[in-house]
């Protein structure tokens, strides 16, 4: 007894593990969607990719050195570990040698950190890029290694890599007009941006391709907030002001940054919060509320909104005055930055909301059109008995073995002539037809509901139409569940019929318009990742709740009563 016990127990345990490795395995996909939505783009390319995002770390004080940019390098394999432990130590010391002989453009108390961290990334360079024959070369010595592959260009490039600051560059100004005009173009950066706390400072000021910029030091270790401010004169009146665009270089700490836009005697704030996730050069653009906000089009720019009005926001026809205000983030603040970064880039750059009610419109239409249309026919063909019922169902079935690309042409060419191309007709007006693998799983359920049902409610009275509506109509529920679960599948990925037959990206469903938005965006898996996953979600939640009914009617569908 006690065997057999054991024996039942140890099966349960195989069955529910070989379970679980299914459910991760069918699992994995979406986990990986979700992961890749909250990642930047050097976590999909870089060397360091992993399955989940990184942990942001939110900057205290900046500038500083990125001590994790660089990861360790490792031997490569076609070198000997001989040759590469004898070169390994000398190329090493050699290349700190040569990093500490160039002037690193960085603060005296970041020095040491940064020789350090960018001898290291010279070294991972070297090990990947240097051809084997040179480890392998006895003769040549370290030092003419270095000579010949450590120029200055490459430590400064790998310096850019690991030193993380914020910079303010170039200004620029919209007017209602769409002219953009640059602003004090040429002026020293130092003369126009004045600190308004005493932990933030223009420390430095450089020409980078022409343009001048300035490095921005703060520290975040007694205050939560720092502010800077800049006067700008317009070449047009400062209330017709529609944009204002600052290019700036992000530290990658993760810390917000807002704006307040004063003049023509209103004062605007941000609406949206921008994050500093990158150490790339950027531009933001703040505009103010217009009606450009609900167009259907991709919204570069960040939203503001009237914070105030009145005479004290004046300082002339054709000036106002700029505030940055950048806010320390806490770790909980930085991951909801990280997790929603492309969720809301997502939402600027399509038309996302009116896509979805699109879907859900044609979702709803089909599923009542095909419901209809086909409890209808099949009740025909199950229980009713007329003249050539049974050549008419062979026929029917006899439809599921031509592929739809044969009548794709055709049914495009009599959408044409009816004038209903680039309208949401030829996506839901055909589901009033019926489907014939839903008419043969309804018929299949039918044939197997018992006939005295129908007898007894001909006793009473009923017709037809009523024996449909209050008899057979409530007995096939599940298998009607099944082809709704079925219908709204098919019809939320749709994407062919979609792609056919609209031109009008207002009109376009959400399968199309992620379509777009790849197209729109350049590439950004991110942004792709994010949309895929908002429109997968739907059919997942659908198909938790509703699984009941879809296997009831799969597995109902060919029982005889």
């Amino acid at each position: 007894m006690k065997s057999k016990t054991i024996e039942k127990i140890f099966f349960k345990i195989g069955q529910h593990s070989i379970l679980i490795a299914l459910a991760v395995m069918f699992a994995f996909p979406f986990i990986w969607m979700i992961s890749a939505s909250g990642k930047v783009d050097r976590e999909m390319f870089g060397e360091r990719r992993s399955l989940f995002p990184r942990t942001p770390v939110p900057a205290v004080i900046s500038p500083y050195i990125d001590l994790v940019e660089f990861k360790k390098s490792s031997k490569p394999e076609d070198v000997s570990k001989e040759n590469y432990e004898r070169l390994k130590k000398a190329l090493i010391a050699d290349i700190y040698t040569a990093v500490t002989n160039i002037d690193l453009k960085v603060p005296e108390n970041l020095k040491q950190i940064a020789e350090d961290e960018v001898a290291e990334g010279v070294w991972k360079r070297m090990v990947s890029i240097t051809p084997q024959s040179y480890w392998t070369n006895t003769a040549l010595s370290s030092k003419q290694l270095v000579q010949r592959s450590v120029t200055t260009n490459e430590i400064n490039n790998v310096l850019d890599q690991c030193y993380r600051r914020f910079s303010i560059q170039l200004c620029r100004a919209r007017d209602n007009n769409m002219a953009i005009y640059n602003l004090a173009l040429g002026e020293a950066i130092t003369s126009l941006w004045t600190s308004l706390n005493q932990n933030a400072a223009f420390i430095e000021e450089r020409n980078e391709e022409a343009l001048p910029y300035a490095n921005i030091h703060y520290n975040f270790q007694n205050t939560n907030e720092i502010s800077l401010y800049a006067e700008f004169t317009l070449p047009f009146a400062a209330s017709n002001l529609l944009q204002y665009c600052l290019a700036f270089r992000c530290d990658d700490s993760w810390n917000r940054l807002y704006v307040e836009l004063e003049g023509g005697g209103k004062k605007y704030v941000s609406a949206e919060t921008q994050y500093l996730f990158d150490y790339n050069w950027n531009s933001i653009i703040w505009q103010v509320p217009s009606d450009q906000d609900d167009e259907i089009k991709i919204k570069r720019w960040s939203k503001t909104k009237l914070a105030d009005e009145g005479p004290q926001y004046n300082f002339g026809d054709n000036k106002i005055k700029v505030t940055l205000h950048l806010k320390k983030s806490s770790q909980s603040q930085a991951w909801w930055g990280k997790l929603t970064r492309n969720y809301i880039s997502t939402f600027k750059y399509i038309p996302f909301w009116r896509y979805i009610s699109t879907s859900a419109f044609l979702v709803i239409l089909n599923i009542i059109g095909v419901l209809f249309s086909s409890t209808v026919v099949a009740y025909a063909f199950a229980r009713l008995q007329w003249p050539g019922r049974n050549i008419c169902f062979y026929l029917l079935l006899a439809t599921l073995m031509i592929p739809p690309q044969i009548t794709m042409i055709p049914s495009f060419i009599i959408i044409k002539w009816f004038g209903w191309y680039n309208t949401l007709q030829p996506l839901w007006v055909f589901s009033f037809c019926g489907n014939a693998f839903f008419i043969f799983l309804l018929v299949q359920f039918m044939r197997g509901i018992p006939k005295d049902l129908e007898d007894s409610a001909k006793i009473d009275g009923c017709g037809f139409i009523r024996i449909y509506w209050f008899v057979i109509l409530p007995l096939i529920k599940p298998t009607m569940a099944a082809i709704a679960i079925f219908t709204f599948m098919g019809v939320w990925n749709d994407f062919m019929g979609p792609l056919i037959y609209l031109s009008d990206y207002r009109l376009y469903p959400l399968s199309l318009g992620l379509f777009s938005l790849n197209v729109q965006a350049g590439g950004n898996f991110g942004m792709m990742m994010s949309g895929s996953f908002l429109m997968t979600l739907p059919v997942i939640i659908i198909f938790f709740f509703a699984q009941k009914y879809f296997i009831q009617g799969i597995t109902l569908s060919g029982m005889k009563g």
